[in-house]
């Protein structure tokens, strides 16, 4: 009974902070992340946080980010000057237009209803949300998380690796939360109903044919974890390799699927890599090297791994992938992308085997090891949201974002 009221007493807190400003009540819930009101909360500030993104139309020197080419994709649609069926035209051809429609289309139907891009925003954040939460909830709802600090970075390394600015991007990274929801169902929960819903994802974006490989791969050869290990060991070193070896491989494969590896492997892509500044370079090195050396230590912790058998067919999933991510790591628009996939699982693998024990120096290095990703998080969020967003309450937000 004295909970139920604490319950009530810690939502009405929450509700009355919201009604100040919806990251006020963001802050507050994080002090209690498991209870069902701080998932309302954390849903309802992603949806405010969509409304009030801000973006120009068109990139330019001053504003590169992805947005600004979905607010231009958005209100041409508005105006009328994209045609959605010539282009869904050229999509079923396969060979030439969009390699994927899901976010066309999103656009098209909101064309109808809208021409305020906010709207659009907001949309994806909703989506974004709904399967970064449901995700997340694999985690918090473990008897072993609770109000540590080691629970605390397991969260920050579960969400950050897709955090809400992230709808940016929308086209990959709502893939990734969706794709991440179907790794859990299947491998954690044996659903595989959910290889269907794995399969729809490529809709969304292209390069998720690679996910729904790696299901079906680490589905099926759970059994040779030591085989998978050494392909692990090999990939790390030979990544330097990949690029002729993916590129003669795109020879063989359908003509949109091959397209879209050639325009990843291409010069100007596989240049950004060189062009990101000294310190950017250590510490995507530091990233990805805090996450092998993490597998290393899940395999040569892989015999308590095995008693739990949900942490364990992840374990076996999580190898393929990065298995994966590490031969691609030299094309930026997929190693780099990828490997931030292996994190929610690495995060729920050392709640269920690590938690409370000796690798806890380990999991400490995440801060440090991110610090330059912490750091353009603050300046990307600074960037397309308006001070005042942080500050006001929602009636103002509304009626600034979209009433006005």
């Amino acid at each position: 009974m004295t909970q139920r009221i604490n319950n009530k007493a810690d939502a009405a807190i929450k509700l009355i902070l919201f009604l100040i400003s919806p990251f006020i009540a963001f802050s507050y819930s994080l002090q209690n992340i498991k209870a069902k009101s701080s998932y309302i909360v954390f849903f309802l500030f992603c949806i405010f946080f969509g409304m009030a993104f801000t973006a120009q139309i068109g990139k330019s020197a001053d504003f590169l980010f992805d947005g600004a080419v979905y607010r231009l994709y958005f209100e041409s649609m508005v105006n009328g000057t994209i045609d959605y069926f010539l282009l869904f035209d050229d999509y079923v051809q396969f060979d030439e237009g969009s390699k994927d429609f899901f976010i066309v289309s999103l656009c098209f139907l909101l064309s109808y209803i809208t021409n305020n891009y906010h709207v659009m925003f907001m949309v994806f954040a909703a989506i974004f949300a709904y399967f970064m939460l449901k995700s997340f909830n694999f985690l918090t709802e473990e008897e072993k998380f609770d109000a540590s600090l080691s629970s605390f970075l397991l969260a920050a390394i579960f969400i950050l690796s897709n955090g809400i600015f992230n709808i940016n991007g929308a086209r990959f990274w709502i893939a990734a939360w969706i794709g991440v929801y179907c790794i859990f169902q299947i491998f954690r929960n044996n659903n595989r109903l959910y290889f269907l819903l794995a399969c729809i994802i490529p809709f969304i974006h292209v390069a998720f044919y690679f996910l729904v490989i790696l299901l079906l791969t680490a589905y099926f050869t759970k059994k040779f974890d030591k085989f998978w290990i050494i392909m692990f060991v090999v990939s790390f070193f030979i990544s330097n390799l990949s690029v002729g070896i993916i590129e003669y491989i795109s020879n063989y494969l359908p003509t949109f699927i091959s397209r879209t590896i050639l325009q990843y492997t291409n010069e100007s892509n596989l240049n950004r890599l060189e062009d990101s500044g000294f310190i950017q370079t250590v510490f995507l090195f530091l990233e990805r090297l805090f996450v092998n050396i993490i597998i290393v230590l899940f395999y040569m912790n892989r015999r308590i791994i095995k008693l739990q058998p949900k942490a364990f067919n992840l374990y076996s999933f999580l190898i393929v992938l990065m298995v994966m991510v590490n031969f691609t790591m030299p094309i930026p628009s997929v190693g780099n992308r990828f490997i931030k996939l292996s994190l929610p699982i690495i995060a729920y693998i050392w709640l269920l085997v690590f938690k409370g024990k000796k690798y806890n120096a380990i999991l400490y290095m995440y801060p440090l090891v991110n610090l330059f990703s912490f750091y353009k998080m603050i300046v990307y969020y600074m960037a397309v949201t308006d001070l005042k967003f942080y500050l006001m309450n929602p009636f103002y937000l509304i009626h600034k974002y979209l009433l006005s």
